[in-house]
């Protein structure tokens, strides 16, 4: 009898958050059956290294090169032997019970095929960890900035909106869930394989998710399942994190979206680049101990715009080839 779930984390230099989350999970694990593999995608830190010696349980994968988040993934997956499969970033670290939380929603609600647990900064506040799929209206609140103001039910920032914040106290059906802290049934997986590998970082779980959705699967939101997710080394390579966030959005689109908002996104996203690209020249010139962030943000707002007029114009040939 396989276990009841397995749990797998991707590593990419993170050795001591990496330590925390497989301390947590390991102490999860006492109550439950549990499966852990660790893909450790080329890191220079040593986090292989810790595994090896601090976590000899974990099945560990050593790659040569990083192959991204979704390939990673998949590679254990294609492993992996629990009922219940659950992605886990390395920098997430879960709170006591919130495994065995998860497990029993999934028991209780069979029709269950995704579910994430609430996400939580180390301040204590609320992170973002589900929503609505994206659409025109979210995209022009986010590159204008006004999402700041107004709530935007396809989350952006590191905090809950104040006025969305009793929509995450309950559980709920949702679009999709991050895949900071995923979860799914053995028959989600068999039945749409892997995450999708066309792109390096960012936007996975959205797509899987809306395949999932079209499969007949449901998307839950489990607020009793805790984790605290520290948002780490993903986003220190600011010029990198802008064009992936950028490349996955305007590729969701292009799957599912009509022409008409193709467009009108690239444009938004060409306007909102604009818009950060001035604002954080402002910040590289007035705050020198910003001037190294800014200048890689400004680099990856200028991506940005090339990837908006490079989808639009694809977008603009395909049309026209009709």
């Amino acid at each position: 009898m396989g276990p009841e779930a397995s749990v797998v984390v991707v590593s990419y230099n993170t050795r001591e958050l990496l330590a925390e989350c497989l301390q947590a999970v390991r102490t999860e694990s006492t109550a439950t059956t549990v499966e852990l593999w660790v893909v450790d995608n080329a890191s220079t830190d040593g986090s292989a290294e810790l595994v090896e010696e601090k976590f000899p349980e974990v099945r560990l994968i050593r790659n040569a090169r990083n192959v991204g988040f979704a390939a990673a993934n998949n590679q254990a997956l294609a492993r992996a032997e629990g009922e219940l499969l659950f992605l886990l970033n390395s920098d997430a670290v879960l709170l006591p019970g919130s495994l065995r939380a998860l497990q029993r929603a999934f028991r209780e609600r069979p029709e269950l095929g995704l579910g994430g647990p609430s996400l939580w900064n180390p301040d204590g506040s609320r992170q973002p960890s589900w929503g609505d799929f994206p659409r025109p209206r979210f995209e022009l609140l986010f590159q204008s900035l006004l999402y700041k103001v107004w709530p935007c039910r396809f989350p952006y920032g590191r905090r809950v909106h104040p006025l969305l914040r009793r929509a995450y106290t309950r559980f709920r059906w949702v679009d999709w869930v991050t895949g900071a802290a995923l979860m799914m049934r053995r028959a989600v997986y068999e039945t749409l394989g892997g995450l999708p590998e066309d792109g390096f970082m960012y936007g996975e779980d959205l797509e899987y998710c809306a395949r999932a959705g079209a499969a007949g699967f449901r998307v839950g939101y489990v607020p009793e399942a805790r984790a605290c997710h520290r948002l780490a080394g993903s986003r220190s390579d600011y010029a990198r994190w802008v064009e992936s966030y950028t490349r996955a959005t305007l590729e969701f689109y292009r799957r599912h979206g009509t022409g008409a908002e193709q467009a009108r996104v690239s444009r938004l996203v060409r306007y909102g680049s604009v818009l950060r690209l001035g604002l954080w020249s402002v910040v590289g010139g007035a705050r020198p101990a910003r001037r190294r962030e800014a200048a890689m943000r400004c680099e990856g707002y200028r991506r940005a715009m090339a990837l908006a007029r490079s989808y639009d114009q694809r977008r603009r040939e395909g049309a026209n080839s009709v």
